[in-house]
């Protein structure tokens, strides 16, 4: 009988036709340990009572055949982030496939499986059958990673799910060496993260559970820590969203409101990483920052394109005139978001972000760098120290800005996002930090519309070259004449919101 806690990265691959060159990689030859190779024919049955006793107290039961012999497991839930899951499993070797709880009745999990499953008959739910290739792998500081490439499908009744990836796990040695052998990896083959296990997957297609839905929500700071490991835990936080993000919209790449939240999760993740630069949190702080900057351009001509639809839309609404004929710029807009969206998806699918992601949290689990941080000031001191620094170049910039000039509306609009975003991740425990929340993020949707005007402008002229229709360039003129007078209008009260936010800020204070 064995027990331990297994942590293992999972990367799923997204094109097979390279699949079988993934355990030649270079990442993996140049670190390989002599005579671990093998390949394995692995076929899992999974168990659970009627009433789904299992399921619901968190713990999965399989019998799986490894070779001649067949292994029965147990394994909690755990936990799982951007594809890191850590959880406790018990193996057993048994004589045959079926189930029988009682091997289990002499460790650790035995009672737990008693009170849950009691006199009830476990029932098979589903079964997952796929090839494992495996490599053991020496890292250069010495922990042991056990890599294995798995191939095959989930099978549930008559449906089936492909199964093509890669797990990552630790058997000596810190989180951090996944990391750093999954970036490798990702740099030579298509790979993306995977937060879902095989049962997982397997109990979603025999209809067994209901989809979680993924929501990004704020990191959680723990302010009794020193300020140096909580930018450091934030930021690994900050790094899961946007891998969330970045499946949310692969998954449904047509929806605008899913291009916006990446762009917004990788905004936020630029945000703290550049609050938290003073600190030495990482080692290679301007390649990430360009790397996450190129990875938001990616995505910043899909929602150009959004905002442009939603403002021609909203201008049908609210026009006093209405159009004759037939309508051209909707259908020009949504063709063209539709060819971006599609290069866009073929870019991120194929794993553009992964080797960045995986390396700048690898980074940020590096003891090295963890000794260099001053533990002599709080957090709140920090981010009111930090976040006072930032005001103060924004109060200056306010003064001299031209409103008609767009690059110099674009770049205060960008340090108010900067502002807001750190501040609403770390929330500085300061009298009226919700209240100046707010007027930050009043005066960036007010200069948002401002800028965006701009982009759609030139979008515009940009997608009318080549089109031989008469009645697309009145109606893109017809937009942006709109759009010209909703800024002029909100040009005349930005005043009065500066004024205001101006007040705010030195309450705060």
């Amino acid at each position: 009988m064995s027990k331990h806690t297994e942590t293992e990265l999972k990367l799923r691959c997204t094109d097979e036709s390279v699949w079988e060159r993934i355990m030649t990689a270079e990442a993996l030859t140049s670190l390989a340990v002599p005579g671990t190779a093998k390949t394995e024919q692995l076929e899992a049955r999974y168990f659970d009572t009627a009433n789904h006793s299992l399921q619901n107290a968190k713990l999965a039961y399989r019998v799986r055949r490894e070779g001649e012999v067949w292994v029965a497991t147990v394994k909690s839930s755990g936990s799982s982030k951007g594809g890191l899951h850590a959880r406790q499993e018990w193996n057993i070797a048994v004589d045959s496939e079926e189930p029988d709880i009682t091997v289990f009745f002499n460790t650790e999990v035995g009672s737990r499986l008693q009170e849950v499953i009691g006199d009830q008959i476990l029932e098979p739910i589903l079964i997952t059958r796929f090839e494992r290739q495996i490599l053991e792998v020496n890292m250069h500081d010495g922990a042991t990673i056990e890599v294995a490439a798995d191939k095959g499908e989930i099978i549930a009744g008559e449906k089936t799910a492909p199964i093509l990836e890669v797990e990552l796990e630790l058997k000596s040695g810190q989180p951090r060496d996944l990391f750093l052998l999954g970036a490798a990896l990702a740099r030579e083959y298509p790979l993306l993260p995977e937060p879902d296990s095989k049962y997982y997957r397997g109990l979603l297609l025999a209809g067994l559970s209901t989809e979680i839905p993924r929501r990004n929500e704020l990191p959680k700071v723990d302010k009794s820590r020193p300020v140096g490991e909580i930018l450091r835990v934030v930021l690994v936080d900050l790094i899961a969203q946007v891998l969330l993000a970045q499946r949310s919209f692969l998954e449904n790449k047509e929806q605008p409101g899913l291009v916006h939240e990446l762009r917004i999760c990788l905004r936020r993740l630029r945000s703290v990483l550049e609050f938290s630069e003073p600190l030495a949190v990482i080692k290679e702080y301007s390649r990430y920052q360009d790397e996450l900057r190129k990875f938001g351009r990616k995505v910043e001509a899909l929602r150009e394109l959004d905002v442009a639809y939603c403002s021609w839309q909203q201008f049908l609404g609210y026009q006093m005139v209405s159009m004759e004929g037939k309508v051209w710029l909707g259908e020009v807009l949504t063709e063209k978001r539709s060819q971006e969206a599609e290069k866009i998806y073929a870019e991120y699918n194929s794993g553009l972000t992964t080797s960045t992601l995986l390396g700048l949290w690898a980074e940020l689990l590096d003891e090295d760098c963890q000794q260099i941080i001053p533990h002599d000031c709080t957090v709140d001191d920090y981010v009111i120290t930090g976040l006072l620094s930032w005001l103060r170049i924004v109060g200056k910039q306010e003064k001299s800005v031209e409103w008609t000039d767009a690059e110099n509306v674009h770049k205060i609009r960008l340090w108010v996002k900067k502002i807001r975003y750190t501040m609403e991740v770390l929330q500085p425990d300061l009298k009226g930090t919700p209240r100046l929340l707010l007027k930050l993020e009043k005066l960036q949707d007010t200069l948002g519309i401002i800028s965006d005007a701009k982009s759609t402008e030139g979008l515009l002229r940009e997608l009318l070259r080549g089109k031989s229709s008469k009645g697309l360039p009145l109606e893109a003129g017809m937009l942006i004449g709109w759009q010209c007078h909703e800024t002029l209008t909100l040009r005349k009260k930005l005043d009065k919101y500066w004024l205001k936010f101006n007040r705010t800020v030195q309450k705060w204070k």
